[in-house]
């Protein structure tokens, strides 16, 4: 028994032994001199305690050739993973698990438009690209061992590729954009199944949380006269609990902002900005700063602080000392759902403006680690490839600005030489990413407002629902001129927010379109905060930053308190508990400690689920794949309904 006891325990001092070896060789290297081919002169790496790392190089390709080395010893898996999601090739890492997810990447064929991206890159670009790769390639190697997760896979990474930092852009279109067309596919069956009264009463274009920066605030449609029968609720609304509801409960979303020197203490204008994706580890982002002399025409040194996307060479959001910028996801309308219509001897083939024509087809091959190939066939069309059948079994295909040329580019790295808002707009305009709500400010103490990515020229339609293109009346034209695109510059009061909601009205709404944008209560809470600050300073942001009050939810916690009354909680203990934490512990604050934040919260979310699958039965019982979380503009309608209460 000692023997056996023994040997356990020195196997696992052997596997602790091991684990520790391959970890601590993956580790990046932290002080020293390396020798990397292809840089001009030496660079000087310095990391901040912060996670801030400094480069300072004589040229933009050795610092390009730098970072890269950087995201690679820091951040190689995370690279990996984002450019197989994007084009469709996690199983050849992880198996035949990835399948399903690769097949509906691989649809988009992006690796294919990643490739036209660069060939028709400007020099100027490509040859920060090419030391960016060969850099992040040098930072693979230099590791005393490859990083542990591909120990965990038993596999090796494949180098990198110029090609694949394109790819990482486009993960970034999947996070941000509908690259199924399900919001306007929802749509449609509401304005279908319940009537276009009733729908645009349930899916409104906003309510009085809204706070624009440009227009105000949209009053929520009235009550429809007569509604619908509704069918019983399905089996999900059904069988979900309260507990259900609570374990589900998330929060999300980016907010941003800027104060124009007018308003401020020191007359310099600040810009705020807070991007919130997905939690994960490691984080998304990668925070740095590039500063290499300013020998390319302009004279003025170069100094950019910012984070940057590992995997990209650019800068995402930052400043250049003469501009600062900042994202959050505009939520606007980037796709589109085409219905075909198809020959009735014939599905492959389809109505279009110039004639008959027949479905292409592409086969794509995917890798699978530790099994066979798969084989994946691509329909497509001429306006994208076929994503799925409406209820009616009719065939669709998807337009999304990610497959046009254009749609992915290197043109945000054109930032780094911005001197003013009007420079830096005109930059926006022409950058190829998933659009984006831009925030700047420029060291003259101004703001501005504008989209940032490409931006479709829609005719004959609002793109709200799936609709035929068939006879040549509705459709794309281009890309938008960037005279065309909505700006907010210099506003009266000196302040733009920003905060995945509506931010504007009337003719630019209609150029943005809604792609499912945020209620406005984060942003209505940002605008008010900040119109309290009298003078602000950098402090007094992160203040506003730091806002956990929890506003919106106070009237849905009166509303509960009238609802569990003396009646409601006689008999049952777990109504006069679940009262009580509600009525004695409330702060007002969405605070860590808070069960009644949490309470109040996922009570809200599960009045809403109840009432809105009900009302929205029929659309779910057509279409399975219809979700009533892609209706982001709810409260004004749940609202009216639970306190007005018709049959």
């Amino acid at each position: 028994m000692v023997i056996v006891l023994a040997v356990v325990v020195l196997s696992g001092l052997v596997v602790t032994a091991w684990s520790y070896r391959v970890v601590t060789n993956s580790l990046p290297i932290l002080d020293g001199t390396v020798v990397v081919e292809g840089l001009a002169d030496s660079v000087t790496i310095e990391r901040e305690a912060n996670g801030v790392r400094t480069i300072s190089g004589q040229k933009r390709s050795d610092v390009a050739r730098a970072l890269g080395f950087l995201h690679a010893q820091d951040r190689f898996f995370q690279m990996d993973l984002l450019r197989r999601q994007a084009a469709g090739e996690l199983s050849e890492l992880v198996g035949a698990a990835a399948l399903e997810a690769d097949r509906t990447s691989r649809t988009h064929r992006f690796r294919h438009r990643a490739q036209q991206a660069v060939a028709g890159m400007p020099k100027a670009h490509h040859a920060v690209l090419a030391a960016y790769t060969e850099g992040v390639n040098a930072g693979l190697a230099a590791l005393d061992g490859k990083p542990f997760e591909y120990f965990l896979l038993q596999t090796d990474p494949s180098p990198w590729v110029e090609e694949d930092s394109t790819l990482v852009l486009y993960a970034m279109y999947f996070v941000l954009n509908d690259a199924t067309g399900r919001r306007d596919s929802d749509r449609g069956l509401l304005d279908e199944i319940l009537g276009a009264e009733m729908a645009s009463f349930l899916a409104p274009l906003g309510t009085q949380w809204d706070a624009p920066v440009q227009g105000e605030a949209l009053e929520t449609p009235p009550i429809p006269g007569s509604t619908p029968v509704v069918p019983a609720a399905s089996a999900a609304s059904n069988d979900r609990t309260l507990a259900d509801t609570l374990e589900a409960s998330g929060l999300a979303g980016s907010n941003n902002w800027a104060v124009a020197g007018s308003r401020t203490a020191h007359g310099r204008a600040i810009m705020a900005n807070d991007m919130h994706l997905g939690m994960m580890v490691p984080n998304t982002w990668y925070r740095a700063r590039l500063v290499w002399p300013g020998n390319d025409g302009c004279g003025q040194q170069h100094d950019l602080t910012g984070v940057t996307l590992p995997g990209s060479p650019a800068i995402t959001a930052g400043s250049n000392t003469r501009v600062a910028w900042g994202f959050t996801n505009s939520q606007g309308d980037w796709s589109d759902l085409v219905v075909l219509e198809t020959a009735p001897d014939d599905e492959e083939r389809y109505l279009t403006p110039g004639g008959w024509l027949t479905v292409g087809r592409i086969t794509e091959t995917i890798g699978v680690s530790n099994d066979e190939p798969v084989t994946l066939e691509i329909e497509e069309t001429i306006w994208g490839p076929i994503v799925d059948r409406d209820p009616q079994g009719r065939r669709r295909a998807i337009r999304w600005i990610a497959h046009d040329p254009g749609g992915a580019n290197l043109d945000l790295m054109d930032l780094e030489h911005a001197g003013t808002i009007e420079e830096a707009f005109e930059i926006a305009h022409r950058t190829g990413i998933p659009p984006q709500n831009f925030v700047c400010a420029d060291s003259a103490g101004r703001v501005g407002w504008t989209i940032i990515g490409r931006i479709p020229h829609r005719f004959g339609f609002s793109g709200k629902v799936p609709t035929s293109w068939a006879d040549g009346t509705r459709g794309w034209n281009g890309w938008l001129e960037s005279a065309g695109y909505p700006e907010i510059v210099d506003p009266p009061d000196g302040l733009i927010w920003t905060a995945n909601a509506r931010v504007v009205s009337d003719e630019m709404l209609e150029v943005v379109g809604h792609g499912g944008y945020d209620l406005g209560a984060r942003a209505q809470q940002i605008r008010n905060h900040l119109l309290e600050i009298d003078s602000p300073i950098e402090r007094d942001m992160l203040d506003v930053h730091l806002d956990d009050r929890a506003l919106f939810l106070t009237r849905w916690r009166g509303f509960l308190l009238d609802l569990l009354d003396a009646e409601a909680i006689e008999d049952d203990p777990g109504r006069a508990e679940f009262r009580k934490i509600v009525d004695s512990t409330w702060t007002g604050r969405a605070s860590v400690d808070s069960a009644a934040f949490r309470l109040v919260r996922a009570f809200r979310t599960f009045t809403f689920e109840r009432v809105y699958e009900r009302l929205t039965a029929a659309c779910e019982s057509a279409d399975e794949r219809f979700n009533i979380y892609r209706i982001h503009q709810a409260e004004g309608p749940l609202w009216w309904l639970v306190t007005e209460r018709p049959e």
